[in-house]
């Protein structure tokens, strides 16, 4: 794509057109077409192509770092590398929805006219299902690369509340210990993206463990450090199988009807908030999950 297509495209009806034309500018554009670049980002909608615009407007204003001489490992802090991976995210999931989810949707359109009758009980319609349900997760991991917009609120309000979606029966085995009310100034979507997989994978592990959950089966925790906050979920479960590292992986499941998003989600949101989680063996059987994440 040449200098003179890029700008002219940069008005394109198609994001990805756009998308395209701002990452060409980057390697062809010059600092007169700033401001062309500036304004175009402003009237951006799309997130992945205002972050290709914000990206080669920083180019061309020669405010992007240097590239490094040494090792990037030595220059890079692991924060940065965290921010870095998010931002990518956030691209690719949003390039995703955009260009790919309409599609799926005209198909799904088609296939319940062209079956008519036949398309309850199809197996095109429960495989569309399924698509749907990774779109749905797609979107989700979309939103925990996305941007933290911190507010206060109390951390042991949401796990109560939700704890509260739970059967009475499973509550009996679900313990808390932690400080009430505990007033964070974090993302309560990022957190909540955190607790709900924390707590979900607890339970599931617990019903599947083969003697009947007991009190304490499950007990959750929280507070505070001088720097950071932080939550543990342990379980008494039938503990972790295989690597570790490979639970995080996206699409990555060992349970039924599970599409193996949650775990990623949940890394994801912890490290858009300038954190880390970890999931490990616990001291005497099942499983000890914690993230913890910047004040």
């Amino acid at each position: 794509m040449t200098r003179e297509e890029a700008l002219a495209n940069l008005n394109a009806p198609s994001a990805h057109v756009r998308g395209q034309a701002a990452r060409a500018l980057g390697d062809v554009g010059r600092r007169p077409d700033l401001p062309r670049l500036q304004k175009a980002q402003r009237e951006e909608a799309v997130t992945y192509v205002n972050y290709a615009l914000q990206e080669t407007i920083r180019r061309l204003a020669r405010e992007k770092a240097p590239v490094p001489s040494t090792d990037e490992a030595d220059v890079v802090s692991e924060d940065v590398r965290k921010q870095i991976y998010g931002k990518a995210m956030e691209w690719i999931t949003s390039f995703l929805l955009h260009e790919i989810s309409s599609p799926i949707g005209l198909v799904r359109l088609a296939a319940k006219r062209e079956l008519g009758e036949r398309w309850e009980g199809s197996s095109t319609k429960k495989h569309l299902e399924s698509v749907a349900r990774v779109f749905d997760a797609i979107e989700v991991l979309k939103n925990a690369a996305s941007v933290p917009r911190p507010q206060e609120f109390d951390l042991s309000s949401l796990i109560d509340e939700l704890l509260d979606g739970y059967q009475p029966e499973i509550r009996e085995w679900i313990s808390t210990i932690g400080p009430r009310p505990f007033l964070i100034k974090s993302d309560p979507s990022l957190v909540r993206m955190v607790v709900v997989n924390g707590i979900r994978n607890a339970v599931e592990a617990q019903q599947a463990a083969s003697e009947q959950p007991s009190a304490h089966a499950v007990t959750i925790s929280w507070g505070d450090s001088d720097v950071d906050y932080w939550l543990a979920v342990l379980d008494h479960g039938p503990g972790l199988t295989g690597p570790i590292e490979t639970a995080f992986e996206i699409g990555n499941s060992t349970k039924k009807d599970h599409i193996g998003f949650g775990l990623a989600i949940a890394r994801q949101a912890v490290e858009t908030m300038i954190g880390s989680l970890t999931l490990e063996p616990a001291k005497h059987g099942g499983a000890l999950y914690t993230a913890r994440w910047l004040k």
